[in-house]
């Protein structure tokens, strides 16, 4: 579908605490949550909806590798304004500024070494009925948002990290191209 999403300025905190309800009323009601979130944080140029379908399947993958019986199941929640993170783009001499920070922590099992390069590919996936489109879709969507995601993984200390731009009053402009006359 390469229809225009539509955007509007998003609180990713409502986001996250949407998040965390629907996973603690579920498929995470064994595992503690932890928030260290930035109150400061300025809003995000994004949709909902799709945000909210980014980190409930990141929550969701974290929940599946913590386990069901695990005692001390913990999922962490961060958000952080890093204004020195700029990235180099593919294609471009500019480097782009990604300064919103929000991370997904898990003391799960861990990714496997040998899944880490092809983790955001589709049809890669470790789980039985698993089809390897999530993190696919995940990358997908923060990619079309302007952001990247990243994994970082040992052993009961694994972090999906997601970067995205800062909303500025213009990204509405720029998003939505022309406006046609009917």
């Amino acid at each position: 579908d390469e229809r225009p999403v539509e955007r509007e300025p998003v609180n990713i905190h409502v986001v996250l605490d949407h998040v965390k309800r629907l996973a603690h009323t579920g498929f995470a009601r064994h595992i503690k949550f932890v928030e260290e979130y930035d109150p400061s944080l300025p809003p995000i140029f994004g949709n909902r909806d799709q945000l909210v379908q980014v980190f409930l399947n990141l929550v969701k993958n974290a929940s599946e590798a913590v386990g069901e019986g695990a005692a001390d199941g913990e999922i962490q929640l961060t958000t952080a304004f890093r204004p020195g993170m700029r990235l180099a783009v593919p294609g471009s001499k500019a480097r782009v500024s990604l300064p919103l920070e929000f991370c997904v922590k898990d003391n799960g099992k861990g990714v496997p070494d040998d899944l880490m390069p092809h983790l955001f590919d589709p049809f890669v996936t470790t789980k039985q009925s698993g089809s390897g489109l999530g993190l696919a879709l995940v990358a997908k969507i923060v990619g079309d948002h302007g952001g990247i995601i990243e994994c970082e993984s040992q052993p009961r200390r694994t972090t999906f990290r997601v970067l995205m731009p800062v909303y500025s009053g213009d990204d509405a402009v720029a998003d939505n191209g022309p406006v046609e006359s009917p």
